[in-house]
């Protein structure tokens, strides 16, 4: 396997425990995989920061409750990895059960050999 293969199925594997965090509302896990510089922005542009966004998923603002990865795709440059793709998110929002249906972006950066997400940019599909 090419060192660039490794490092996709390393990223595939960190958003796979990202994703699992966010359901399992596991703050540790959250806290290690986010960059503290994060920039979460939802789908209807409102923007997070990293503590804004922990906080979120801690006081059950965000209560995510399944995620499928319908389409993904990896790119590495480096100690930048890009993902992008199509995901369908059940989640309940201040108390409001969504279906989020929607195009993203993430961006991870690797910093003294651990990778975390740095940015996230999600766009809804239109029905």
């Amino acid at each position: 396997m090419s060192n660039a293969s490794s490092v996709v199925d390393e990223i595939r594997a960190l958003e796979s425990r990202r994703y699992a965090a966010m359901i399992g509302s596991d703050l540790p896990a959250l806290r290690a995989l986010l960059h503290p510089g994060l920039v979460y922005t939802h789908s209807n542009a409102a923007v997070d920061s990293f503590e804004s966004y922990v906080s979120g998923v801690e006081t059950g603002r965000f209560n995510y409750r399944a995620v499928e990865r319908v389409e993904e795709s990896i790119q590495i440059h480096g100690d930048t990895a890009i993902v992008t793709g199509h995901v369908r998110i059940q989640v309940g929002i201040d108390g409001q059960a969504r279906l989020l249906n929607s195009r993203f972006i993430d961006v991870w950066v690797r910093s003294s050999g651990a990778w975390q997400m740095l940015a996230w940019q999600s766009t809804p599909i239109p029905a």
